[in-house]
């Protein structure tokens, strides 16, 4: 299996994880059982695909603010999920639960990072000499 292929697999499950754990802490957000599996592929598609963008547009910008970007990508992930989602899949109800939510899921986004960034150097082979 390749290596953008693990990345993709523990990156979902780190987002369901995340995005759950999110859902049982804050009242005002709401992800459907049987539409939990729909929302984390949603959201992790989103992520990998906005956070590239957002890196190279703002990163001469911002770049002494990497956490800014990685607030924005969640943000912006979080409300592609929503739109896509029906309503009884996934929902965020209040700007309060919005912030929050981004909070949470961005703290998950670094935890995600550290393990990634792991299973990337265990998988990569040394280079013969």
């Amino acid at each position: 299996m390749s290596a953008r292929v693990k990345s993709f697999i523990v990156a979902a499950v780190a987002y369901g994880i995340t995005l759950t754990i999110a859902a049982l802490l804050l009242p005002g957000m709401h992800i459907g059982f049987l539409w939990a599996l729909i929302a984390w592929a949603l959201f992790t598609l989103s992520i990998t695909l906005i956070r590239p963008l957002l890196t190279r547009t703002l990163s001469a910008h911002v770049h002494s603010y990497t956490w800014a970007i990685g607030m924005a990508t969640v943000l912006l992930s979080l409300i592609v999920t929503a739109v896509l989602s029906p309503r009884s899949g996934f929902r965020i109800d209040n700007f309060i639960t919005w912030v929050l939510a981004t909070l949470i899921v961005w703290v998950g986004t670094l935890v995600y990072d550290a393990v990634d960034d792991r299973l990337l150097l265990a998988g990569a082979k040394p280079k013969a000499a």
